[in-house]
């Protein structure tokens, strides 16, 4: 196993991922750029966890705040679909809720803010 396989942050970033792309691919035509950024952000997340999960000290807490970054990211683009009208906020909403969760534990595993 690898290190990232035991972190729930890691296990709610690959579910916000999947769930976050079945939504970017209803984008109607029009909306690729906005769905191609809220896929990389998702992905963004997703990979610096694991790739945090495997550093140490500074490195890995440094790690842990670009994938919040990611994290964010992708829920403001997320809720950009929303504002929109591109996807109905119930939809959102669910992934979302996981973001939120996400980056309430890579707030905590990237240690204080300076």
């Amino acid at each position: 196993r690898f290190n990232h396989h035991q972190l729930d942050a890691f296990r709610v970033a690959k579910q916000a991922l999947v769930e976050g792309e079945a939504l970017a691919v209803k984008l109607p035509r029009g909306y690729a750029t906005l769905a191609d950024q809220v896929r990389r952000a998702l992905l963004h997340a997703y990979l610096g966890v694991a790739e945090a999960a495997s550093r140490a000290g500074a490195d890995r807490q440094a790690r842990f705040r670009a994938a919040l970054g990611g994290a964010s990211e992708a829920a403001a683009g997320l809720e950009a679909m929303a504002a929109l009208r591109l996807v109905p906020e119930t939809k959102v909403a669910p992934v979302s809720a996981l973001l939120s969760r996400l980056c309430a534990m890579l707030s905590r595993l990237s240690g204080p803010r300076r």
